[in-house]
């Protein structure tokens, strides 16, 4: 009886805890994507149709979060099993609501390895990511081990599953970076909060985004600084933190004798064995992360959490290596394509930031939230870096040199957003610092300890919720900001098929702007022609287009006619004009469902009907 009734106790406990919390809001959770109803999205994308089920377990979750971060004892399984709700969530919703993956580029990223699935090898000299084809060939190697015939079936669920493996790799950071470990786990739950941006789909840089993690927090777990003299007599003056500064430039750093290890050379052996295949893979794979891996094993060298320089050199000579050798199809007469825009800050700011800053009040919103909540994230990280006493500024140096590869190299558009996604779980650990700083380590902070009285835990606890469900909320509107043209319907992608099934070798499918789920077969036989090419021009142009070149399938969608409206500024019911228009000029509707349009070139469609 006495057993019956302490687990029942221990049962009341659990559920009426921040666990409890934590339970009610994945309720919540699933009342709310079983109600969303995906073809009523709006402007505002995915938030559009999330009702107040949503909301409010998301409140519930973050408030689980507070209670159990200011809790003593410090209870970290509870505070991980949170912490992967709230990742529920913040990544898990778009797949729950939507009926296929939801964007295009993982459908593209889907035909190269169904190309090297049936043909054993990359294709030459047709995209510039099949000079990385290390992931594309891991993905049919599971695409075969899954018995499957396609990677369709692994884009929906992707972004969720490749979120949470970066969990224990964020959480091995957070514990040996240096913060408190309360700041950790806040830093944690911010880095998942403020993660807007949509690099998690399947692809290249989210593995790589992995191999990126696992790197720094094997570094960071392997090596700790040793405590010099001139650290231990710290008085806080200007003149004690430039001869700090100073010995940063010692030949005792690159010799590895400013770090110690409490890991036997065993296992120290092994981590660095894991590392150099983790080199080899990511080399192979994507063209910007290696080298994200280089400046972030520079930072540690620098901040003095690396041993010796060894490791930074194995990762240049794959990099490097593999940019000479096997990426030469690529490099040889595109030298431009990589370091043209070198130090051209001005033109990569405006590729990534203000051409993105177009289309309706909506879209335009959303675009600011982003901006803005990126901007909030930085501004808590630098009042973190004036509140906490460190025992290195390995944080602060990780945070800023991937900034390098904007200056450095030309990746396009996204290239901004990769910089600050390769500074996100350090600049989250400092925004963590400005709430919970730690007060215990030789470099002593610039702002003095801030006194909250006895009122101080619960004055935190309402911080912590505040600032945790604010990050949350703006994610949760911006991530999902331009699903009602980035997500697809069923009926749009039979649509596409339908297009690839009846198309002939060397005929090319017409669309108006590049949001179907095309891409994922017959890369090598049938083309595809976007009218728009991405841009905004005006809605009749796109009929003028269509003609000259007239494709033998043209597509016409609910994912289309989403852009074209809040993007382009097309007037509302513009495709419907636009199909009327290819039907008089000699195309007729071969098939249709309740979000896409198949129309077929007549003079191709008569002579297939006569044959």
């Amino acid at each position: 009886m006495r057993i019956a009734r302490n687990g029942a106790i221990a049962t009341r406990r659990l559920l009426v805890g921040s666990p409890g919390l934590g339970i009610v809001a994945f309720v919540l959770w699933t009342v709310a994507v079983h109600q969303a109803n995906f073809l009523s999205m709006g402007s505002l994308g995915l938030v559009s149709v999330l009702g107040w089920p949503y909301f409010a377990g998301l409140a519930l979750v973050t408030a689980g979060i507070a209670l159990e971060l200011l809790h003593t004892p410090l209870r970290s399984n509870r505070l991980v099993f949170l912490i992967v709700v709230l990742v529920v969530f913040l990544f898990a919703t778009a797949s729950a609501v939507e009926p296929i993956a939801g964007t295009q580029s993982a459908f593209v990223v889907a035909g190269f390895v169904q190309h090297i699935y049936v043909h054993g090898q990359p294709l030459i000299n047709y995209d510039a990511r099949f000079s990385w084809p290390g992931s594309f060939s891991l993905g049919a190697v599971l695409v075969a081990f899954a018995g499957q015939t396609n990677a369709l079936d692994f884009l929906r669920w992707f972004p969720f599953i490749i979120e949470l493996l970066y969990l224990p790799a964020l959480l091995v950071i957070a514990k040996y970076s240096g913060v408190g470990r309360r700041a950790g786990f806040l830093g944690v739950a911010l880095f998942y909060s403020s993660n807007w941006i949509y690099q998690d789909y399947f692809s290249p840089q989210a593995l790589n985004y992995l191999f990126f993690l696992v790197v720094v927090a094997s570094v960071l777990f392997c090596w700790q600084p040793k405590m010099s003299h001139r650290i231990r007599r710290f008085r806080g003056g200007l003149l004690d933190r430039l001869s700090q500064g100073r010995d940063i430039f010692t030949p005792t750093r690159v010799a590895g004798r400013d770090t110690v290890t409490t890991l036997g050379n065993s296992v120290v052996l092994g981590i660095l064995l894991m590392l150099g295949l983790i080199f080899l893979a990511s080399a192979m794979s994507h063209q910007l992360t290696p080298y994200a891996i280089m400046l972030a094993l520079a930072a540690c060298l620098i901040t003095r959490r690396m041993g010796r320089p060894e490791l930074l050199i194995v990762a240049s000579l794959f990099a490097v290596g593999w940019l000479s050798l096997g990426a030469s199809n690529y490099w040889v007469g595109h030298l431009a394509n990589i370091f043209g825009s070198a130090g051209h800050v001005v033109s990569s700011y405006s590729s990534n930031v203000t051409s993105r800053v177009i289309g309706s009040s909506s879209h335009k919103n959303v675009v600011d939230i982003r901006i803005l909540l990126t901007a909030a994230l930085y501004f808590l990280g630098g009042v973190g870096v004036l509140r906490r006493a460190p025992n290195s500024r390995v944080l602060e140096i990780l945070v800023g040199v991937p900034f390098l590869l904007v200056v450095l190299q030309d990746y396009g558009g996204e290239g901004l957003l990769r910089v600050v996604l390769f500074g996100l779980p350090f600049v989250s650990l400092l925004a963590a610092s400005a709430v919970l700083p730690n007060r215990f380590g030789p470099i002593r902070p610039f702002v003095p300890k801030l006194s909250l009285g006895r009122f101080g835990r619960p004055i935190l606890r309402v911080l912590v919720f505040t600032v945790v469900l604010a990050f949350a909320l703006a994610t949760s509107i911006v991530r999902g900001g331009n699903d009602a043209y980035e997500a697809f319907s069923k009926g749009e992608l039979a649509a596409v098929n339908y297009a690839y099934d009846h198309s002939q070798p060397g005929e090319t499918v017409g669309v108006v702007a590049p949001y179907l789920p095309f891409g994922q077969r017959d890369i090598t036989s049938v083309q595809v022609f976007v009218a728009s090419g991405g841009g905004t021009p005006s809605a009749g142009s796109e009929t003028t287009s269509l003609l000259l070149y007239r494709p033998a399938f043209i597509i016409l969608s609910q994912s289309q006619e989403a852009w074209g409206e809040i993007v382009a500024g097309y007037p509302r019911g513009w495709e419907g004009t636009l199909e009327d228009s290819l039907v008089s000029k000699g195309y007729k509707i071969v098939a249709g469902w309740q979000t896409a349009t198949v129309l077929e070139s007549f003079r191709i469609s008569s002579v297939t009907e006569r044959q």
